[in-house]
């Protein structure tokens, strides 16, 4: 009894089991065609709806160039009026001429004495002839005899040339001239300065060199009998000195 109970138990299960499944298979099968039935209309309804009309191509057209604004006639001003030309005013009529007596002056010219001319004066005399009258001038010395005795003299005067030391130490340079007068004896009488250096040591060492050569010069013939000067520079330079 028992076993039939359990036999008929079991075949009960499965038929349940075998109604489940059919019916679980039947259920996908309608969602299957209810989806794809779904589909099939959406792309129905997109076949039926209008497709949106094409834009109109584009056209580009070149406008004209607008012709530039005319600019407002300036007209010019007219020219101010000139002013009238004034009218030469009239020139003043010329006073008339005294009228001079002529008889009257007749008269007295011919009641004056007359006058006797004086005698012609003697010319002077010719200037040739007041020049000759005159006693000549004194030449000067022979500008040749000059220039060799100035050579002369320069070239003794160097031997006796010294720098001062304290014109070496300060870096004292210059140049000196001197004048230099003779007598018509001969003999030197002035020794001066032309033209300083700027150091009063340096004048008076171009001094003391001329005045130590004195005594070896020797003033030639042709310039004794007048007076004459000299002139001679003296040269002070560092490079001299070393």
């Amino acid at each position: 009894m028992h076993s039939g109970e359990r036999l008929a138990g079991a075949a009960g299960a499965g038929l349940e089991d075998d109604r489940g499944r059919r019916l679980l298979g039947l259920a996908l099968l309608a969602s299957l065609a209810l989806h794809g039935l779904i589909l099939l209309l959406l792309a129905m309804l997109r076949e039926a709806q209008p497709s949106p009309p094409a834009p109109p191509p584009l056209t580009a057209r070149f406008a004209k160039p607008k012709p530039p604004p005319e600019l407002p006639r300036v007209e010019p001003s007219p020219a101010p009026p000139r002013p009238a030309a004034r009218a030469p005013r009239p020139a003043p009529a010329a006073a008339p001429a005294p009228i001079i007596a002529v008889e009257p002056a007749r008269q007295a010219m011919e009641s004056a004495p007359v006058v006797p001319d004086a005698p012609p004066q003697p010319a002077p005399p010719p200037a040739a002839a007041r020049l000759e009258s005159q006693p000549a001038a004194a030449a000067g010395p022979d500008p040749g005899s000059v220039a060799r005795f100035r050579l002369e003299l320069m070239e003794i005067a160097r031997r006796y040339k010294r720098y001062p030391r304290i014109a070496q130490e300060n870096n004292w340079e210059g140049r000196v001239e001197l004048r230099i007068a003779f007598a018509e004896s001969g003999a030197m009488t002035a020794v001066a300065v032309k033209k300083s250096a700027g150091r009063a040591v340096l004048d008076e060492e171009a001094q003391a060199m001329i005045r130590s050569a004195q005594p070896q010069l020797s003033v030639p013939p042709a310039l004794r009998g007048r007076a004459f000067t000299l002139e001679i520079p003296v040269e002070f330079s560092l490079r001299d000195a070393r």
